[in-house]
């Protein structure tokens, strides 16, 4: 299962104390800032991915705190971040790889 979470510039701290509670440590996740892919709106996005108990408990943690995205938005941000990923493996591959 996966989710995307926005956590306003304010709420900085708050999203640092969630990402080190146990369970949710153990998961993928992947931190970026929200404007820098696209999103009007100074603040973290997380990314998460792993057991869906554990992202309902960190969906739980993070209530008063972040705004989970619509289905709409996040599959469109992690397309965005797939995309940056892979533009970085293909930028390393060229470093190392020769051609």
């Amino acid at each position: 299962m996966e989710a995307v979470f926005l956590f306003p510039k304010e709420a900085s701290a708050r999203s640092r104390e969630i990402l080190e509670d146990d369970l949710v440590s153990r998961q993928s996740v992947t931190l970026r800032d929200a404007r820098a892919l696209g999103v009007d709106q100074d603040g973290t996005l997380v990314f998460i991915q792993g057991d869906p108990g554990v992202i309902e408990r960190f969906e739980s943690l993070a209530e008063e705190a972040a705004e989970r995205l619509g289905e709409d938005q996040a599959a469109s941000l992690r397309a965005i971040l797939r995309k940056e990923e892979e533009d970085a493996a293909e930028g390393v591959g060229l470093l190392f790889g020769g051609t």
